[in-house]
């Protein structure tokens, strides 16, 4: 049960970070935003789109215990 409701978890930060992704996408290409600004907030939300769609695929993936475990 506990996996379900993680993996369901990640795939709404997935769709939450790419929907930011896109907004902030848009406030670059309008210049309400500057390029360098842009360049942080665009990849910071790729990088958490990318971290949590493999999360949602295994939600095993990056549990403490099992980092832990594997060393």
């Amino acid at each position: 049960m506990f996996d379900r409701i993680v993996s369901f978890g990640s795939l709404m930060l997935v769709v939450a970070s790419v929907t930011f992704f896109l907004a902030g996408s848009w406030l670059v290409m309008s210049g309400k935003m500057g390029d360098g600004d842009g360049v942080l907030v665009l990849s910071g939300w790729l990088v958490t789109a990318i971290v949590f769609a493999y999360r949602h695929a295994d939600p095993a993936w990056l549990e403490p215990l099992s980092i832990v475990k594997s060393r």
